[in-house]
């Protein structure tokens, strides 16, 4: 299940543009397909996060929160943060 919810990430990151929501915390400049490949095992990580939350009636809000959460503290781990805009 991990694997194929990276190649779809990845897949679609293929369609992205190549401006980046994230900038490396060290000062270096990203590397696109580094940024994507962290960025779709991160994504792996929230998706599998986000199906562990157990439903109520607000369930997909939080669900969808939860990833987000989990992303970006993956992204962070890996010394990526939200570039400002």
């Amino acid at each position: 299940m991990r694997a194929f919810l990276i190649a779809i990430a990845l897949a679609l990151g293929g369609c992205a543009s190549n401006s980046s929501d994230y900038a490396r915390t060290d000062g270096v400049p990203v590397d696109p397909m580094h940024q994507q490949a962290t960025l779709a095992q991160c994504k792996g990580e929230g998706a599998t996060a986000a199906v562990q939350t157990t439903g109520d009636a607000h369930g997909a809000v939080d669900r969808a929160r939860k990833e987000a959460d989990v992303d970006n503290a993956c992204m962070a781990r890996n010394g990526y943060i939200q570039a400002q805009r």
